[in-house]
């Protein structure tokens, strides 16, 4: 039997993820909730998203222009720096400050690497990034291959978003049209901390 959706129930949808994520939820996240209909059925039934919006009675109805999107791009930086500035301090202590290069430059167009780190196991650098749906993830990732075409060494893009799971990213780089550049891995933040852990560091030239 199909659900049947009231605007009460959709109400309480994004209600629920407005409290879980501080804002409402956008196309791609909606048709991945079980607890919404799809983005289509919207459309189809209410005559898209900002119309639903509108008749809900939120003041936020458009998400492609304006204000809206100018706090997106602000909260997406400033998650971005907060775990990049954590991150850092996790890769000196594990690896030494000596070992830890932050934006180093890895090829003749001065391309940097957020952090390349000396290990005894094989160098290796870290691309961390926030962002908030799997449609942006593509974009930040496809910019990303043609950026480090070049890197010489293992490499991982580290996706910062805890809503994101390791599972996901695996299907999505399995599916992907377009490779990614040799020794690329795409891991969550959590699958990078306990891939740090199983790694060796140099003995502190500095202790």
């Amino acid at each position: 039997m199909k659900e049947k959706w009231t605007i009460e129930k959709i109400k309480t949808g994004f209600d629920k993820f407005l409290i879980e994520h501080g804002r409402l939820p956008i196309a791609p996240e909606i048709d991945q909730l079980e607890y919404l209909p799809s983005s289509r059925q919207i459309q189809r039934k209410f005559g898209g998203l900002e119309k639903l919006r509108q008749t809900l009675g939120y003041k936020d109805i458009n998400f492609g222009r304006g204000d809206f999107r100018s706090k997106i791009a602000s909260r997406v930086n400033q998650k971005g720096r907060e775990v990049e500035l954590q991150l850092e301090k996790v890769l000196r202590e594990k690896f030494h400050e000596v070992f830890v290069h932050t934006e180093r430059i890895f090829d003749d167009s001065k391309n940097r690497v957020d952090f390349y780190i000396y290990s005894p196991d094989g160098n290796f650098g870290i691309d961390i990034f926030y962002t908030t749906t799997m449609r942006d993830l593509q974009k930040n990732i496809n910019v990303k291959i043609d950026k480090y075409q070049k890197f010489p060494n293992q490499l991982y893009f580290v996706v910062a978003n805890h809503d994101f799971k390791q599972e996901n990213l695996d299907k999505y780089s399995q599916d992907k049209k377009k490779a990614l550049p040799p020794s690329t891995t795409i891991l969550t933040l959590e699958s990078l901390l306990s891939e740090m852990e199983r790694k060796q560091s140099y003995p502190n030239p500095l202790a």
